[in-house]
């Protein structure tokens, strides 16, 4: 299936994309219940690399250029409100809750707004801030910053197949310098960058019509298997090991693609529908919000539940979902509209790539 302008919304997305926040949301709140959590991380990564890729093709098809200005301009809208508002509460639940953790939490707030968060943390910066959690963010909008002018360069130079080729060989320098052993990996932009191009590589092989030469079969164990090996990683993934520090997150990042690909560009009947349960899409639409604001609920609520366990999971649950529905409502939403109007094509186009992430 080619990737073209006039491709629909795929809701069994946006419920893998909820799937991937409830982990992570879990993992913080009752790691001991899913000590693998961190994984939705990476099945983001993969997700916003193909999603943001096919969106750029697309456009690049419809118009034979890639619009910076629009671009940009549609991830502001669609980023900055709910970070701007994260940020701020992160500061006055530090002032108000934790005094102790105000200096952290005020520099964790710069350097999210500067989209460099995950450099803070990786080099031992901050301590106990609470919006460390913004370090994936970090990563993505460095993504969002570079990748389009590296697309757009190779598809000058010579077409899909070279942006393809391009693709490949930067996942294999990234997993090549990790393997040097890397400080901080783990929050390195230059360590994590493989998921987010394992992503963008399927979206520019499906674009070349290749991942519809491959056989139904092969789709289908590629698609279990990858849905296995995620499932595994989930319940018992460490992502400190040296496995994961080295080819690991490389892995996570293929196992996730699979399933995309089952998903998305080969779709079959079992993924798409598990993924289409309207309470995964429905979270799956509102989890920049989740991600965002859980770390601040369970901030919140530790001094009367503690910092983890089921009682924490279950008030960070409630308290997160009516947050990010409010957010999403009446924050978020005015803008989408706003961003819906930039370089509109005027048809509908894939879900909206929206980081854990």
């Amino acid at each position: 299936m080619r990737v073209s302008g006039h491709r629909a919304y795929i809701p069994a997305l946006d419920g893998l994309r909820g799937l991937a926040v409830l982990a992570v949301v879990v993992s913080h709140c009752w790691p001991q219940a899913l000590p693998g959590g961190w994984a939705g991380v990476d099945i983001f990564f993969v997700l916003s690399g193909f999603l943001i890729t096919s969106i750029l093709l697309a456009e690049h098809e419809r118009t034979g250029r890639i619009s910076f200005r629009n671009f940009y301009t549609r991830r502001a809208l669609r980023l900055l409100p709910a970070m701007g508002a994260t940020l701020l509460m992160g500061v006055l639940i530090a002032g108000l809750l934790y005094s102790g953790s105000l200096n952290d939490t005020l520099r964790e707030a710069i350097a999210a707004f500067l989209s460099v968060a995950n450099w803070l943390v990786a080099l031992g910066q901050v301590r106990s801030g609470l919006l460390v959690h913004t370090w994936t963010l970090s990563i993505e909008e460095q993504f969002y910053w570079t990748w389009p002018i590296v697309l757009s360069v190779a598809l000058a130079v010579g077409g899909r197949r070279a942006a393809l080729w391009t693709t490949i060989v930067l996942i294999g320098v990234v997993l090549l310098h990790r393997l040097t052993g890397l400080q901080g990996a783990y929050f390195r932009t230059d360590a994590r960058a493989d998921s987010l191009l394992v992503g963008c590589a399927v979206a520019i092989a499906a674009s070349l019509g290749i991942l519809d030469r491959v056989s139904t079969r092969i789709i289908k164990i590629g698609g279990i298997t990858g849905t296995l090996s995620l499932g595994i990683v989930l319940a018992a993934g460490d992502h400190a090991s040296s496995l994961m520090e080295g080819v690991g997150f490389t892995l996570v990042g293929l196992a996730a693609a699979t399933v995309v690909v089952a998903i998305a560009v080969r779709p079959m009947r079992l993924p798409v529908e598990m993924a289409c349960c309207p309470p995964l899409v429905w979270v799956g639409q509102r989890s920049y919000g989740v991600y965002l604001y859980h770390p601040l609920c369970i901030a919140i609520l530790a001094p009367r539940l503690g910092t983890e366990g089921l009682f924490t999971l279950v008030g960070t649950a409630l308290l997160v979902l009516v947050t990010a529905a409010a957010s999403y409502r009446y924050l978020e939403t005015p803008f989408l509209r706003l961003k819906d109007g930039v370089g509109a094509p005027g048809h509908r186009q894939l879900p909206t790539p929206v980081p854990l992430t």
